[in-house]
């Protein structure tokens, strides 16, 4: 009765014998067939071949993944598995492992693929190991099925393309606002600078001349708006916001700012009225802060329908408290978390002009101050934007000592 032996790197089959008795080698022929089962437990598909390729053993998980029945790939060549096309040049590669087995780990970043019994095709990934066993060399091969993780790396880097994309598109937007605010700024610097002394001639140029010269200059102030507001959302985009702190006296802010955008109030119908409780004292970013209450008031002309405006200012101790009501269009309720989003707008654009930016950069500008910023609306009935913005800047926010806050300057 024979035995069977672990010495080295081979399984050795030796002759049970009497003691004092010669101990034998068993001649190849009378050795028992290799038992493989243990693979069978083995997570990853395992296929054994011989030297001239043909397969001698395939565990379960290998007969799975590539589609075939118990026991049917014993007897086939190994190129069964492989698609067509890699076949010739596998079998020179096959006999060149051969010559030198060695151990070919996975993750190699070589492209493989593994053909199913049905003709599909998997991308995998393969690693090799030489085994001799009874004296015989096999090759040992362990595959994986990595079709859903190739999918993910492929979704990855599409990602990382699109977010490059993006970055790029940002710092084209950045440099063509900032190249387009130049040309913008100077002709409405002439446009101001011809109604002044058209006024001072003495009412000379024509009536409608002055007029067509008011719309002129309203139509550069719109164009300014939109391009600064571009280069607003681009530096936000690339994370370049900066705050200039400093001692700020919220109310009389804001009632200056109302009495800069009266005119404005009034093309558009709306009566503006600042309701303020006294001095409201912080330290925040006065062009900043002019920036939101700009923005939350063109929104309100723009959808007010010509109502009244009340713009409201109370505080506490830690906090000041900035409210812009108007009685206009209203916001339905599914639109009030998107209205803050980039272009977002919940009317349609043939009706009202815009990008659909100005609530997003009042949100951002907020938020870099450590303050929120929040709505209420009934559609039909008006809206209520109300902002919070701590008195004192928050720890977290609080630049080091002659160190400047690195949150985005879309002032220049």
């Amino acid at each position: 009765m024979a035995r069977r032996t672990l010495a080295g790197p081979s399984f050795f089959y030796r002759a049970r014998v009497r003691p004092g008795e010669q101990i034998r080698e068993v001649p190849p022929a009378e050795r028992p067939p290799i038992d493989f089962s243990l693979l069978g437990s083995v997570p990853d598909a395992i296929v054994i071949a011989r030297l001239d390729g043909v397969i001698s053993y395939a565990n379960p998980m290998a007969e799975q993944i590539f589609g075939w029945d118990p026991g049917q790939l014993i007897g086939q060549p190994i190129e069964v598995l492989l698609p067509a096309r890699y076949r010739a040049m596998h079998q020179l590669h096959r006999e060149a492992y051969h010559g030198a087995p060695r151990v070919r780990p996975m993750n190699l970043g070589l492209d493989l693929s593994g053909l199913c019994r049905d003709g599909q095709e998997f991308a995998a990934e393969i690693s090799l190991s030489p085994l001799t066993l009874g004296g015989e060399l096999f090759a040992v091969a362990a595959v994986r099925d990595v079709t859903e993780r190739k999918k993910l790396e492929a979704r990855a880097l599409l990602y990382r393309k699109a977010q490059e994309e993006v970055r790029e598109r940002d710092e084209f937007l950045s440099i063509a606002s900032h190249e387009l605010r130049t040309p913008v700024t100077a002709l409405q610097l002439q446009l101001q600078l011809i109604q002044r002394a058209a006024s001072r001639t003495g009412g000379d140029l024509p009536e409608e001349m002055a007029e067509k010269l008011a719309a002129l200059e309203r139509q550069s102030r719109r164009i300014g708006v939109l391009v600064n507001a571009l280069l607003d959302v681009s530096r936000l985009r690339l994370g370049r916001l900066e705050l200039h702190r400093e001692v700020v006296e919220l109310s009389a802010l804001v009632r200056e700012t109302a009495s800069q955008l009266a005119p404005e109030g009034a093309r558009a119908g709306s009566a503006l009225e600042v309701v303020a409780q006294g001095p409201v004292e912080g330290q925040w970013d006065r062009l900043r802060l002019e920036q939101v209450v700009t923005n939350l008031l063109s929104n309100a002309f723009k959808f007010g329908e010509g109502k009244p405006i009340t713009l409201t200012v109370s505080s506490d101790d830690e906090r000041a408290i900035l409210g812009v009501q108007d009685a206009g269009l209203g916001i339905a309720p599914a639109d009030q978390q998107r209205v803050f989003g980039r272009f977002e707008r919940a009317v349609p654009t043939h009706r009202f002009g815009g990008l659909g930016l100005g609530l997003y950069i009042a949100r951002e500008i907020v938020e870099a101050h450590g303050g929120e910023i929040s709505l209420a609306s009934t559609p039909g009935a008006g809206t209520t934007f109300t902002i919070t913005l701590p008195r004192v800047p928050p720890p977290t926010l609080a630049p080091a000592s002659g160190v400047e806050e690195d949150v985005p300057d879309l002032r220049h």
